[in-house]
């Protein structure tokens, strides 16, 4: 669990644990709406493990300088809700509070989307009002 969110309470509903009520809120409203999104479903990897080649040393206080070795970890985003409608692939990240990490990560999983072969849209929503317009655009009852 992504224990970086700040101010958050998590909730179950539906046996689902949510990290927020604010996602909770989100994923009522779209099974109100007859959509049945998947919740943290698809994890996305931006950028590959990979083995060190490069020296590369740390300052820690206790130790000074050292190396580290081993394995550059990857990097991954997993988006909130997911789900098939009209013909689009929708992904839905419900924002509260950014930590310092996510617009790396948001701009990176843009420009991975950019070779997505399918035809996928994607909403940063803070409310329900923004996440009733999201669905407006997909409908085509407002412009994208």
């Amino acid at each position: 669990m992504n224990k970086k969110v700040k101010n958050a309470t998590f909730v179950e509903c539906n046996g689902i644990t949510f990290k927020s009520k604010l996602e909770e809120r989100m994923y009522k409203f779209l099974l109100s709406k007859g959509i049945t999104p998947r919740y943290e479903a698809e994890t996305y990897v931006l950028s590959e493990k990979k083995t060190s080649k490069v020296p590369f040393f740390n300052r820690t206080p206790k130790r000074g300088f050292h190396k580290i070795k081993g394995i550059i970890q990857e990097v991954t985003y997993t988006p909130d809700f997911t789900f098939d409608l009209r013909g689009w692939h929708v992904i839905i990240e419900a924002k509260g509070k950014e930590n310092d990490v996510f617009p790396l990560k948001r701009n990176l999983f843009r420009k991975m989307l950019e070779n997505d072969p399918r035809k996928t849209i994607y909403f940063e929503v803070r409310t329900l009002k923004e996440l009733n317009t999201s669905l407006n655009i997909i409908y085509g009852k407002e412009p994208i």
